[in-house]
């Protein structure tokens, strides 16, 4: 475990942070104009919607017992996830991020939503394990979309099952889009995304369908060893 430091709380990192504790944090952070940091904490749940911050939030190692909401808010910075497990979904609807978002090796058990959120850096997903759909339909991202070797699984819930899609429907990404090695439960769908830089599907695994229908794909489409059900242009 990477060797952690908060001068600004005497909080073990075991006890579950109440709402009220979690705003205390905030304030201090702001106050000192630092990041954000909740790392390594067990949060009931995080509801930070419409909100603006003027610093990043770490929240690498923290286990959210619910869901983590930002729909709509503004962030000046990163927001690190980086082995988080979070035990709902994760929303980020119409939310601006000025850094990049970063779940590498996280678990996310309920649904990744970016639907409209803007991003100016890089969507760091590598080795992500996910429960649900993930969705950034007319999204807009800065820089590089990374998704090596994730596993996008088929929730079930309350007898109803949520297919492991990827969803990138009138998403513009201005870098790269890299899924070597990842697993879909269900299909990547590319319906008028805009990508300006690669598409590397190598070795990735589609168990539904591959859609590239009216999408535009400015350099290379690289299929080396993917497998998919069906390829839908």
């Amino acid at each position: 475990m990477e060797p952690h430091s908060n001068n600004s709380s005497t909080l073990t990192s075991d006890a579950v942070l109440s709402s009220i504790e979690i705003e205390k944090e905030i304030r201090k952070a702001q106050v000192a104009n630092k990041e954000i940091d909740l790392s390594y904490r067990i949060l009931s749940d995080l509801n930070l919607s419409r909100k603006t911050f003027d610093q990043g939030i770490n929240l690498q190692e923290a286990t959210i017992l619910g869901s983590v909401s930002m729909r709509e808010s503004t962030i000046n910075g990163d927001l690190n996830l980086k082995k988080s497990i979070i035990k709902g979904g994760l929303h980020l609807e119409q939310a601006i991020i000025r850094g990049s978002v970063i779940l590498d090796q996280a678990t996310v058990r309920g649904v990744i939503n970016l639907v409209g959120a803007q991003i100016k850096g890089n969507l760091d997903f590598q080795q992500l394990n996910n429960y649900g759909f993930i969705s950034l339909a007319k999204a807009q991202v800065g820089q590089n979309f990374n998704l090596q070797k994730a596993k996008i699984q088929n929730a079930d819930h309350g007898g109803l099952t949520i297919q492991g899609n990827v969803y990138l429907r009138q998403a513009v990404i201005n870098g790269d889009l890299n899924f070597q090695g990842s697993t879909l439960d269900g299909s990547l769908d590319l319906v008028r995304a805009l990508i300006l830089g690669s598409v590397n599907l190598e070795n990735a695994t589609i168990n539904q369908y591959l859609i590239i229908r009216n999408a535009s794909l400015e350099k290379d489409l690289i299929l080396r060893g993917t497998r998919y059900q069906e390829l839908v242009r």
